[in-house]
């Protein structure tokens, strides 16, 4: 864990001079957004649940303090609510959270109407960035972002700190972000070329042409690569949490279609090679990605938690029958994971979320594949009278016949599966000894967990072979790390 260092959140993107207007109008940008839902309760009932924002729970189960602020055109920062009086004697504290007001200068009502490019957004991140470092006395700052944010605090890591970024910034986690761009569904394809030829409003920020440019890339780079964040920052500081539900969004999502979030196709929302979770949201809203429980969860574990479990399936080999299947040419993995004493899941692949892993039948028999990297932290343990943090992976892994590029409708069940199984997991903190002690079984239940742990000399690398008449061979892997120690290199 990097520890409880100065938050910087970068919202997304305001389409319209009337979606700036009402962005300004929001204190926090949208950040403070929750929600109310209701969910069927244990006795069948319907129960009301709210998630109060991750704003405000990252005050109340953090302590962390809101400040305001922009970055006006000669470059010095402005604070916004009166913080200069507050802090002038104490200082700023590095428990803080700084809402970049980057609109507020676009606004008409409050600033000179005119819109900044993605490049001065990331050049005047920087400045703010640097300003918060000064202030509160902290070595590193992490960035929190939504959707187009995500984009403007890449081209901060990537153009402007380059080599320097992993020594300013710990961790970066987004929301929804269209690493990749944003692209219409098949058919619609000469609407993307509209928007990018046209540029209203600065959306060709989302085509490859924009893209290269902000991120640093060449004129040639392949625009099917420009998700990866280069050699400017470890991939393993970053999180992606993509939408699954596409159904909920605005009417973008009918030019856009299903295997998105309404707006960006799950494929184009990460990072590549950076953790990532997949829920079942939309982009924003009421029901959106950033106001939501899920999100929560595993943005306060990837900044917080003080061990990371990556989660891999390798060594997968089909039995000799399947093997010899010409038609069954994929399979699809869904994976869920959930943590002990939270009433959400961390992430959540389902075929009918469209956002299941497609893997070659065969690819994995000498390979791997990551399904999800979890973060643990002690001090959210529903108890404190045992050191193990609790976990469950639920993992199935069904059959996709295709033949000549088609998906055979009459072999095709929906569910029907080659493995079906759930494993329960305890992770021991360390205690000095060597390796790390672990209680786990294929299970649903924690009470059949085994009473005493398992020492595993390597604690980097813990097996469990999954076990079904239709595989030879198979294991989930687990390779755990300690995240106690600093992010600063």
């Amino acid at each position: 864990m990097s520890g409880y260092l100065p938050i910087i959140y970068v919202r997304g993107y305001a389409g319209s001079e009337g979606a700036v207007e009402a962005t300004v109008n929001l204190p926090y940008y949208g950040f403070n957004q929750g929600s109310t839902q209701v969910r069927t309760g244990p006795d069948g009932d319907p129960d009301f649940f709210i998630f109060e924002s991750p704003l405000v729970r990252l005050m109340k189960d953090h302590g962390y303090a809101d400040i305001f602020a922009r970055v006006d055109d000669d470059g010095a920062v402005r604070l916004l609510n009166g913080e200069d009086e507050r802090y002038r004697e104490q200082g700023f504290p590095p428990r803080s959270l700084w809402v970049y007001r980057y609109y507020d200068r676009s606004s008409e009502r409050v600033g000179d109407g005119k819109r900044d490019d993605i490049e001065t957004l990331g050049k005047n991140l920087g400045l703010l960035l640097e300003f918060v470092l000064r202030e509160t006395g902290a070595r590193q700052v992490h960035l929190v972002a939504h959707s187009m944010g995500g984009l403007v605090c890449r081209s901060l890591i990537q153009r402007v700190l380059k080599k320097n970024a992993p020594k300013r910034v710990a961790r970066l986690f987004t929301y929804a972000s269209p690493h990749r761009g944003i692209h219409f569904r098949r058919g619609l394809g000469f609407l993307t070329n509209v928007r990018d030829l046209l540029g209203l409003n600065d959306s060709d920020t989302f085509g490859p042409v924009r893209m290269r440019q902000y991120l640093g890339f060449p004129r040639d780079w392949d625009e099917r690569r420009l998700h990866e964040i280069g050699n400017h920052f470890p991939v393993e500081r970053v999180f992606s949490l993509i939408g699954t539900n596409h159904s909920d969004y605005n009417l973008a999502r009918l030019a856009v279609g299903p295997g998105s979030d309404g707006l960006v196709q799950m494929d184009h929302a990460y990072v590549h090679g950076s953790s990532r979770a997949f829920v079942y949201r939309s982009h924003s809203g009421p029901m959106g990605i950033v106001n939501s429980e899920e999100g929560y969860q595993n943005l306060q574990r990837f900044l917080f938690g003080d061990t990371s479990v990556k989660i891999d399936l390798e060594g997968l080999r089909l039995e000799d029958g399947l093997r010899r299947d010409q038609d069954l040419r994929f399979l699809l993995v869904e994976a869920t994971v959930l943590i002990r004493g939270e009433e959400v899941v961390m992430t959540d692949q389902r075929e009918e979320h469209g956002s299941a892993l497609t893997v070659g039948a065969r690819d994995l028999e000498q390979g791997h594949e990551t399904l999800f990297r979890t973060y643990l932290a002690r001090s959210r343990r529903p108890s404190n009278r045992e050191r193990y943090s609790h976990f469950q992976i639920r993992l199935r892994l069904l059959p996709h016949y295709v033949r000549e590029r088609r998906v055979l409708k009459d072999r095709h069940y929906r569910g029907e599966h080659l493995f079906q199984d759930t494993l329960t997991v305890g992770i021991r903190d360390t205690d000095g000894g060597e390796g790390r002690l672990v209680r786990a079984s294929w299970t649903a239940l924690d009470s059949d967990l085994p009473g005493a742990g398992t020492r595993h000399p390597r604690s980097d690398d813990i097996r469990f072979e999954l076990k079904s008449r239709h595989l030879q061979s198979g294991a989930l892997v687990l390779r755990v790390r300690d995240e106690s120690g600093e992010a600063q290199s």
